[in-house]
């Protein structure tokens, strides 16, 4: 569902956004108790901050409405009562260590599913060793948008070499890998090293969890 927003709004806009809700959630939550809250506030504070003049200008950007937009999220909740839009967050409580498996068996699973990776969980596809690591930062996108970031800094550090450098062909090799998951020519396996279980999937279908081993 988010690779059609990626097409107008980046990467650190999206993350943007969604800290700017979790934080417009929290503060209404710790001042008032306040568990749903319409969307019109905090979308009207996101266009002035982000510089929309109108909402069909934001909405064009997002290629859909705020509320679908929202409810792509794991950690939010939309919801209609009497005609407004409402959503939540949904805090977060880590869990014990966890791997996630999920088989993927089509272009248009990674591009309908959106994947909330943890600060410090792992995302690694077996069939061609390879692995995102934890990077001290969450990250939320479309499953096909985290491995096509993936395959791009690749090749952005492939570029930085010298066309001598001993690890260029392995790397080229996995570039190559990468761009054939990404057209899911044939069913791999994605499996997240989550050591506090914080990375969801949305929807969670066909995912499957364990206790993480040592």
């Amino acid at each position: 569902m988010l690779a059609g927003f990626a097409l107008n709004v980046s990467h650190q806009e999206i993350e943007r956004i969604l800290f700017e809700v979790e934080e417009w959630w929290n503060a209404a939550h710790d001042q008032a108790g306040v568990e749903w809250l319409p969307i019109d506030g905090v979308m009207n504070f996101l266009m002035q901050d982000l510089g929309y003049e109108d909402v069909d200008e934001f909405e064009d950007a997002l290629q859909g409405s705020f509320a679908d937009f929202l409810s792509a999220f794991p950690q939010v909740e939309v919801r209609e009562v009497d005609e407004r839009t409402l959503f939540k967050c949904v805090p977060q409580t880590p869990g014990s260590p966890r791997t996630l498996t999920l088989t993927v068996e089509s272009s248009k699973q990674l591009l309908d599913m959106t994947f909330m990776k943890a600060a410090d969980a792992e995302l690694e596809i077996p069939a061609i060793e390879f692995a995102i690591g934890a990077d001290h930062k969450r990250h939320i996108d479309s499953l096909y948008n985290h491995l096509a970031v993936a395959k791009e800094n690749l090749e952005k550090h492939c570029a930085s070499l010298g066309s001598d450098a001993p690890e260029r062909l392995s790397i080229l090799e996995t570039i190559g890998s990468l761009s054939s998951l990404l057209d899911v020519e044939e069913p791999f396996e994605l499996v997240v090293r989550d050591p506090r279980a914080l990375s969801e999937f949305k929807p969670a279908d066909g995912v499957r969890s364990a206790p993480m081993e040592a």
